[in-house]
């Protein structure tokens, strides 16, 4: 048969028609699969892979990769890791990422001005190191950094955090300050959205709860909580309502005992360890606005049969686990995993160790030592979030920002995979997920 030809009318009749083969010749840079489909591969692959090298790929990776609602969902698939940060300058940070047997640690690209006050769904907040009154947000992947509005009150009278108010995908920065009578006052602002701090009503509050707000809150989901371990009761904020909420703890304080509170999966936990700090219940908040406390966990970390050999390893001397000093400080890795921090009961100078509540697994999460007193350690993920989601700095024209940034003025406009930059942000070191069968997208640039 003649090369091109295809039979024209029915089987076994010799009429033929001759078809011209299509001249377009398909650009290496588009996609044959829809959007649809490629937004939820996409949304699988680590933030910081998307940022640096998949985007780049064709426009509409890149126009998928920068839409606020793929930001979103893969906000809520990601995986939590540890944020540890040095105390001196310059304030360098670390990044944590959990397997089931295993934690890899990796250097933070970017230089933190100042000591992290407070981190929400991979933003950090810090104070300007050259005028403390002066606040900032940023994304230390995406590098963005907004200046929050100023407020004058004195650094060292003053409290700040922030959290997200889900709904509209919204940062609200709270301080709160004084004293005014005795009691601190409340002001909040919107990132993007507002140039002035407004009070927070606090009448649903006792003279109690009023007195725990003076201390830095836990920023967890969006909520704003005040929980500490000498009193009876939590406070929390509802940053999308902007309302306070008092209720009970799920235990109190004794000479026996000792209360931790950390943020776990969006909701608040609760560590409670008794029999010098190796017995260890973990309680959650089922429902903020009732106070409703459930029993998770009860470890014993005595009892561990992995701990005696990562205890060997830190190089701690020999002895029962009743003598070290246990704290919880994140849960990461979808809930499963616990890092502690354990140390000496002077509570100086000790590691940081994880606990996979389902295999029972203990392993040490790097090899550095620390002193948790001083350092700032916190549950974190990595995001493609901005400080300001209305205004959306990089999140400009697919387009313009994907011309601008690799191809240049002089390029006719469509991305060539064989371009020797783009090879090179993509494939800079070796991973496991492979989408086209010559790329491989999950190297860390």
């Amino acid at each position: 048969m003649t090369a091109g030809a295809v039979l024209n009318g029915r089987a076994g009749r010799k009429n033929y028609k001759l078809v011209p083969c299509s001249k377009k010749k398909k650009t290496s840079g588009e996609s044959s699969l829809p959007d649809e489909l490629m937004f939820y591969i996409l949304v699988c692959i680590p933030a910081y892979v998307l940022y640096n090298s998949t985007r780049y790929v064709c426009r509409q990776w890149y126009k998928i990769i920068h839409d606020p609602l793929f930001c979103k969902e893969h906000l809520l698939r990601s995986s939590t890791g540890l944020l540890m940060q040095d105390p001196y300058t310059p304030h360098t940070g670390e990044f944590a990422e959990f397997g089931e047997m295993s934690a890899t640690v990796t250097e933070i690209n970017f230089m933190f001005p100042n000591r992290v006050l407070s981190t929400c769904n991979g933003l950090v907040l810090f104070r300007n190191p050259h005028d403390p009154s002066t606040l900032h947000v940023a994304n230390p992947l995406t590098k963005q950094t907004v200046t929050v509005p100023p407020f004058k009150c004195h650094p060292d009278g003053s409290c700040i955090s922030f959290a997200c108010a889900y709904s509209k995908m919204e940062y609200k920065v709270l301080c709160t300050y004084g004293p005014d009578g005795g009691k601190h006052n409340c002001v909040m602002l919107t990132l993007g959205k507002d140039h002035a701090w407004k009070p927070i009503n606090r009448q649903k509050l006792s003279d109690r709860g009023w007195s725990m707000v003076r201390d830095c809150p836990l920023s967890v989901g969006q909520f704003l909580y005040w929980a500490d371990h000498r009193e009876k009761s939590v406070v929390a904020l509802d940053v999308e309502s902007e309302l306070f909420i008092e209720f009970p703890s799920p235990a109190v304080w004794s000479f026996h005992s000792s209360i931790l509170y950390v943020e776990r999966e969006r909701t608040l936990s609760c560590s409670v360890m008794t029999y010098c700090r190796s017995l260890v219940d973990i309680f959650v908040l089922s429902d903020p606005m009732t106070g409703e406390w459930r029993m998770l966990y009860k470890i014993d970390f005595g009892a561990q049969k992995h701990l005696s050999t990562c205890m060997d390893h830190a190089s701690f001397p020999p002895s029962r686990a009743e003598a070290f000093f246990f704290a919880p400080v994140a849960w990461v890795n979808k809930g499963d995993v616990l890092v502690l921090y354990i140390s000496r009961p002077s509570g100086i100078d000790g590691y940081f160790f994880a606990f996979n509540v389902k295999t029972g697994n203990f392993f040490k999460v790097g090899s550095k030592l620390y002193g948790t007193l001083k350092d700032f350690c916190c549950g974190y993920t990595q995001s493609l979030e901005s400080p300001t989601p209305t205004e959306r700095r990089w999140r400009r024209s697919a387009t313009e920002v994907f011309n601008e940034e690799r191809l240049g003025s002089g390029d006719d406009g469509d991305l060539d995979l064989d371009d020797d930059s783009i090879l090179k942000a993509i494939s800079t070191s070796p991973g496991d997920l492979d989408l086209d069968g010559d790329l491989n997208l999950t190297g860390r640039p």
